[in-house]
């Protein structure tokens, strides 16, 4: 249930200012490349494949501590985790162009902890937010999803969750190993992702409000 005074809410920020704001963002933070316009809102299907068997996903119920003593949240962001899990899946033949993706096992748990923290302060928590997933690489980000988690309700913030590709001596071996003729041009055989990421909030009511989180 929402809490707080009712607020009228202005518009979400539109696509091209939101990715301008990325864009800048990746700059300021020594990364190039623009992101490409946000998607439709996602529906989640009733239900589809997990990632490889061999993908390492981190527990959400495997955290010690909570960072809000709330169980509603809780459980409303393990379902975000799930669709984010189910949109990294669906995003390997197509904007991630891999066969098979690499997860260590702390990211979930992590972004996890900084999705209840960020929303612990809402007017209507986790179920006021829409998350804009992508993937960052040498060449850019990546769009690959655009999740509302309620969409009943007006959003009252907006989150982007940058995830990134491990870079250095993995991304190496992965391109020798994909160079041969019997693999699909442009394709890798796996990515794995950096258990770092970047997250930024703005609230939706304050347009002077944004954080930046760097993990």
């Amino acid at each position: 249930m929402c809490h707080g005074r009712a607020a009228v809410l202005p518009p979400p920020l539109p696509p091209s200012s939101w990715g301008k704001l990325l864009q800048k963002i990746a700059e300021l933070a020594g990364g190039s490349g623009s992101p490409p316009p946000a998607a439709l809102q996602r529906k989640a299907p009733e239900s589809e494949p997990g990632l490889d068997a061999d993908s390492d996903y981190g527990s959400l119920g495997s955290d010690s501590d909570s960072i809000i003593d709330d169980p509603f949240e809780e459980f409303l962001c393990a379902d975000v985790i799930q669709l984010i899990e189910q949109s990294l899946t669906e995003a390997k033949h197509s904007a991630l162009h891999c066969f098979k993706l690499l997860i260590p096992d702390q990211l979930t748990g992590q972004v996890a902890e900084e999705l209840l923290r960020l929303a612990a302060g809402e007017p209507c928590g986790l179920r006021g937010a829409v998350l804009h997933l992508s993937v960052e690489d040498q060449d850019g980000c990546k769009e690959v999803d655009r999740i509302v988690v309620d969409s009943s309700l007006p959003p009252t913030f907006e989150l982007a969750l940058v995830l990134r590709l491990e870079a250095g001596l993995w991304s190496k071996i992965q391109d020798l190993l994909s160079s041969g003729p019997s693999f699909t041009p442009g394709y890798s055989q796996a990515l794995r992702l950096s258990p770092h990421f970047r997250i930024i909030k703005r609230k939706l009511y304050s347009s002077t409000e944004i954080f930046i989180e760097e993990c």
